[in-house]
């Protein structure tokens, strides 16, 4: 059996290690791919980086660039809009937020596969609203320089924001799927909020 005093040691020696490691794939992860020196420490270290979510590339230290952000109106049958944006029922720390922020940024680049499910699902979702139609939309931010904020001008104010309209459906009763309303979307009212 181990001493108690060598078990303390081991276990310190471990902890050392392993923070040694760490830090060694956090200085590795953002270094290219070609980088001849690091390559072969790169590929030991590869499948950890990936493990952890740390295998970025230089770009890691850009800036952020324009954001986009999905959201949907759906039209009940008085005529009232209202305005959902999935992502905010979600907590920024959740594990959740990342993958239902990928499924929704994929719906927005690729509408003509994912948005058939996607206004089903919304529609049967707010059932209770009694809803007509819906409008899939992509909300993107326009490049926001210093010079407007020095000037007074809202980064989310109409001037730096689009709403684009993805597709629109009509909703089936009895939760029927959605059907496209093929040639409104160019004539879609954009949604505010």
């Amino acid at each position: 059996m181990i001493s108690r005093r060598w078990r303390v040691h081991l276990m310190y020696f471990a902890l050392s290690a392993f923070l040694a490691w760490h830090t060694i794939a956090m200085l590795l992860a953002p270094v290219p791919n070609n980088n001849a020196t690091v390559g072969a420490f790169r590929s030991l270290f590869q499948p950890y980086l990936t493990f952890i979510g740390l295998d970025n590339s230089w770009d890691f230290f850009s800036p952020m660039g324009v954001g986009y952000q999905f959201r949907y109106v759906i039209t009940d049958a008085v005529g009232k809009e209202h305005t959902f944006v999935p992502i905010e029922q979600f907590a920024w720390f959740q594990p959740t937020h990342r993958w239902h922020e990928k499924i929704y940024d994929q719906l927005m680049y690729e509408p003509d596969i994912y948005s058939d499910y996607h206004a089903t699902f919304f529609c049967r979702k707010h059932a209770d609203l009694n809803p007509i139609s819906i409008r899939l939309l992509a909300r993107q931010e326009e490049v926001y320089w210093p010079e407007n904020y020095l000037a007074g001008k809202n980064r989310f104010g109409d001037d730096y924001v689009i709403l684009n309209v993805l597709k629109q459906f009509a909703c089936q009763r009895g939760g029927q799927p959605a059907v496209e309303i093929r040639g409104a979307v160019p004539d879609a009212p954009p949604a505010t909020r």
